[in-house]
């Protein structure tokens, strides 16, 4: 019988999570494995198509899945077909991955910014994905963005747009590990809290941060400093709605309701500032996988989709 199932993956730097995915994007057979375990070697696909075919064949025996779709954490050109540049995992930087991997495996294989794939999913869970336009902003290790129009992802002339946490800064010039200076993700990601960690808190571990010092000065500077560039992506597309996620905003205690008001403080009023839903994406290590699977079948549905 022919395999109606797409196989989802989410590539990060630290885990690398795959799972099997229905035309009705329900997940099964869910796994994750350390990356620096299954990316061995200097050939970093050889080593992504070996992990395939063995989740394949414990999984689906002779079969094959309809297709593969990976999420990578990466900037990905405007076909969808090449990943350009993957800062945390070497061997990855100017490849055609779906060329490569599609010779290899002999089914369609579908590459996305991770990021996106966690915007599908959120899309799907709160049923807004036939809205105008979703904002999404996922704040973990870096500054992550989607810009979602008319159900949609914003690309951009080579596929780079909604890089948020790259716009420089006024008057910022630490350097970035893009290589620039002043960057958003220099004062808003999860990098910079680890450093604030290490300056003002090292007797307390990182997981009780907020717990225990939510209402110090650094860190409510932090939760401003994250608000800005959300606040002015806010003013420039007069979203219906958006979505906060990722893993710093999912840490026990992140004080969620300053992040708002904060957001609302630097809007434009009366609009956009007082006429959008704020939105949270769910902490389930699943998301992602799922969303690789709804780009799967949006592809195979749709090649214009893109």
């Amino acid at each position: 019988m022919k395999e109606e199932r797409v196989l989802g993956i989410d590539l990060g730097g630290t885990h690398l999570r795959l799972g099997l995915v229905d035309p009705q994007h329900q997940l099964s057979e869910f796994t994750i494995l350390r990356t620096r375990e299954v990316l061995i070697g200097p050939d970093s696909v050889a080593s992504l198509v070996a992990a395939v075919r063995a989740y394949c064949s414990s999984r689906l025996g002779n079969s094959m899945p309809a297709a593969v779709s990976i999420g990578f954490p990466s900037t990905v050109d405007r076909s969808r077909r090449v990943v350009i540049s993957t800062p945390n995992i070497p061997g990855l930087d100017n490849m055609p991955i779906a060329e490569i991997m599609e010779r290899e495996l002999g089914i369609p294989v579908f590459v996305n910014r991770d990021v996106n794939f966690l915007m599908l999913h959120d899309l799907m869970e709160n049923q807004v994905d036939e809205k105008p336009v979703v904002l999404g902003f996922y704040i973990g290790t870096g500054f992550g963005n989607v810009v979602c129009t008319d159900g949609r992802m914003l690309l951009g002339k080579h596929g780079m747009a909604a890089e948020l946490g790259h716009i420089p800064l006024y008057r910022v010039v630490e350097k970035c590990t893009c290589g620039n200076e002043g960057c958003i993700e220099t004062v808003a990601s999860g990098v910079h809290l680890e450093r604030l960690h290490r300056e003002h808190f090292a007797d307390v571990p990182l997981n009780q941060l907020f717990i225990r010092h939510a209402e110090h000065p650094v860190l409510r500077q932090f939760i401003d400093d994250l608000s800005i560039p959300i606040s002015t992506e806010v003013n420039i597309f007069d979203p219906d709605c958006i979505i906060l996620g990722g893993g710093i905003l999912q840490m026990s205690g992140f004080p969620a309701k300053y992040l708002e008001e904060r957001i609302y403080h630097h809007v434009r009023k009366p609009y956009p500032g007082l006429d959008f839903d704020i939105l949270y994406a769910s902490p389930n290590q699943e998301n992602g996988v799922i969303g690789a699977g709804i780009y799967a079948y949006k592809r195979m549905n749709d090649p214009s989709y893109i």
